[in-house]
């Protein structure tokens, strides 16, 4: 699959990400990038190598992903000012959900019991696996109609979980929605000033003060279901009732 043949755009944006990396990397992020654009069925980084017809070098494109995952803070500044003159909408909506994942086997670190988003026949209701707050600038496909842009994700370990990693690799306990208000915070540094709107759709899950508050106070709109446990209460009257005494409801 030639790299010359991308439209100009794409092109220019994967050219632009290539010198956050080192040298003997950087050369290919291009081809790998767009075997993430042509992959098919499962995502995974063995579909993205296949698409990118990358065989015998399959190691050193294992390597250029890990190098990625420490630099997507400024690759992902660096995206959102090329396609800046694109978007033009003014309001940004983003969605931030968990999304846990199975895995397995004695070298997988931060794994742990989570319930499961899609069970199968069996009804299972958890799974043994990751669990990572992911987050998404929403935009309107002409054809797909709604598609989720991932910008950030960030695995959620338990804090039982957490006891069992390695000395070496220890990482302070926090909550999925302390995760969701440290993505949001992450964001407001990188782009949020550039729309006049800021929306959020989220799980029910996280329509709870820790994240709600400070949403609100940043001048976020969000948007969710109702929590199993809400308390509804209707709007107080304005009009006191013929012979009602005492002061109007609040």
């Amino acid at each position: 699959m030639p790299f010359g043949n991308l439209p100009p755009l794409v092109s220019s944006v994967f050219s632009s990400l290539a010198p956050w990396l080192d040298k003997r990397t950087a050369a290919r992020l291009p081809l790998l990038l767009s075997g993430v654009l042509f992959a098919r069925n499962t995502r995974t980084v063995t579909s993205w190598r296949r698409a990118a017809e990358i065989t015998d070098e399959f190691r050193p494109a294992s390597t250029t992903v890990c190098a990625v995952g420490r630099r997507t803070n400024s690759m992902a500044t660096t995206a959102l000012d090329l396609v800046q003159p694109l978007v033009k909408s003014k309001r940004l909506t983003l969605g931030i959900d968990d999304t846990p994942t199975a895995r397995y086997g004695p070298f997988v670190e931060g794994a742990g019991i989570h319930h499961h988003p899609r069970p199968g026949p069996a009804g299972e209701k958890y799974l043994y696996g990751h669990n990572g707050v992911v987050l998404a600038a929403l935009a309107k496909h002409d054809d797909r109609g709604a598609i989720a842009l991932p910008l950030q994700a960030q695995l959620s370990i338990r804090a039982v979980d957490s006891e069992g990693l390695p000395p070496e690799r220890t990482r302070p306990f926090r909550t999925r929605l302390e995760l969701a208000v440290a993505q949001r915070d992450w964001l407001k540094v990188r782009g949020e000033k550039r729309f006049e709107e800021r929306w959020a759709a989220v799980d029910g899950g996280y329509a709870k003060r820790p994240f709600l508050r400070p949403a609100r106070a940043a001048g976020w709109v969000v948007v969710s279901r109702l929590r199993k446990d809400a308390h509804l209460c209707d709007l107080p009257p304005t009009e006191r009732r013929l012979g009602q005494r005492g002061p109007m409801p609040t």
